[in-house]
């Protein structure tokens, strides 16, 4: 081979290489989700799984369902107990604290939506009364919520802003750190992560990356799920079977399942449905 078309061999070769280790891990191909099988013909949207249990907004309340390893499905659906759901609408759960802690979203018809917080109940076996979490709330609309474990950083979505903070499009994400018991005035983690589009929601992985839906380039559908390595990486989309010609919204992932939400995905059951990935193998 000539010199000249060696080199140029070496150099599309490296770029190659590049390109693939640029994607994160987190984008590799996903097997096809199927439809959850408890979706109906109204709304299921926002899954959060923790554990074994997968929490949900079912036509605006938070609902919940426990898999069953051995008989491969999940539990009928039930309203989480207590007094989280009332008659406005809840959406955005996210549990942490060792499955003890719930964070939601409520519509006020003054602020729009809100932050809230609630404490399980051993004794009683209910969800506690819910308590506005008012640092991470705006006089706006406050949309998503994810928290880590030890309940020392947030994440949120929203279209209003916190101190002297900008927004850079209709909903972006901004970030509070926890000091002393107290959650910080949120930060904007602005771009790659935010657009002057909207960011929808947000799910922090193990590995601290980022998923995120909304509208951006290269999407398969009108709206879809897309992943950065962090805080400063450009969000990557995960790209089919994940995403598709529909409307992907909100995404959890775990060790053992993938959970997305979609509005009209061909073989769904109504509007929005959840649809999911078992990565666990059958005992």
């Amino acid at each position: 081979m000539p010199a000249k078309r060696t080199r140029l061999f070496v150099v599309l070769m490296l770029v190659s290489i590049v390109a693939v280790c640029a994607i994160p891990a987190a984008a590799a191909k996903y097997p096809q989700p199927k439809l959850w099988e408890h979706s109906t013909p109204g709304v299921d949207r926002m899954p959060f799984v923790y554990g074994d249990t997968l929490y949900y907004v079912r036509d605006y309340d938070i609902y919940y369902s426990v898999w069953d390893n051995a008989a491969r499905a999940w539990s009928e659906p039930k309203e989480v107990p207590g007094t989280i759901n009332t008659g406005a609408n809840e959406i955005w759960p996210c549990v942490t604290g060792g499955g003890k802690v719930l964070y939601f979203g409520r519509y006020d018809p003054i602020s729009d939506y809100d932050f809230y917080r609630s404490e399980w109940d051993d004794a009683a076996g209910v969800w506690g009364e819910p308590v506005l979490i008012e640092p991470l709330s705006t006089d706006v609309q406050d949309w998503a919520i994810w928290v880590n474990e030890d309940e020392t950083v947030a994440y949120v979505t929203t279209k209003g802003a916190y101190g002297n903070g900008a927004t850079l499009g209709g909903r972006d994400i901004w970030k509070s750190v926890k000091i002393d018991g107290v959650w910080g005035t949120p930060v904007s983690i602005g771009a790659p992560i935010n657009t002057s589009g909207n960011e929808w929601s947000i799910f922090v992985d193990s590995d601290d990356r980022l998923y995120i839906d909304g509208v951006r380039e290269l999407t398969v559908g009108a709206s879809d799920i897309y992943v950065a390595e962090n805080e400063t990486a450009v969000p990557v989309s995960l790209g089919e079977p994940i995403n598709s010609a529909a409307d992907e919204r909100e995404f959890s992932i775990t060790d053992r399942f993938v959970f997305v939400s979609a509005n009209k995905r061909e073989g769904g059951a109504g509007g929005y449905d959840l649809w999911y990935i078992v990565l666990i193998p059958a005992e």
